[in-house]
């Protein structure tokens, strides 16, 4: 089976974050990073089942090949980092304050990103 392929560049996780988000409403919320109904991780590949929820930060990071867990923190190849972290350099940000603030501005700023 091929290795799936991930948004490289911040225009292109910054669209992926939008139409994410178009796509699944119902899982877009800022308030946590990752809630799962069962209290899973979740694995990149993996669509959010029905009562998960993510932050902007939290759908960067999993669109980037990241396996959220539901304390803030993600994994990839062995490695364990903040998801705040891993979606600023994504993006591309020079700090995680943008994940910490409302909606409106996380979608505001990521449409800059992407160019839309």
């Amino acid at each position: 089976m091929p290795k799936a392929t991930h948004p490289s560049t911040p225009a292109e996780v910054a669209a992926a974050v939008l139409d994410a988000i178009d796509a699944h409403p119902e899982a877009f919320d800022m308030s946590s990073w990752l809630s799962t109904p069962d209290g899973k991780w979740l694995a990149p590949e993996t669509e959010p089942s029905c009562g998960t929820t993510m932050c902007g930060g939290g759908w960067a990071a999993h669109l980037t090949g990241w396996t959220l867990g539901t304390r803030r923190y993600a994994s990839k190849d062995g490695v364990d980092r903040l998801t705040e972290e891993v979606a600023a350099e994504a993006l591309d940000l020079p700090d995680t304050a943008l994940f910490h603030g409302t909606a409106e501005a996380l979608l505001s700023q990521l449409r800059e990103i992407a160019g839309r």
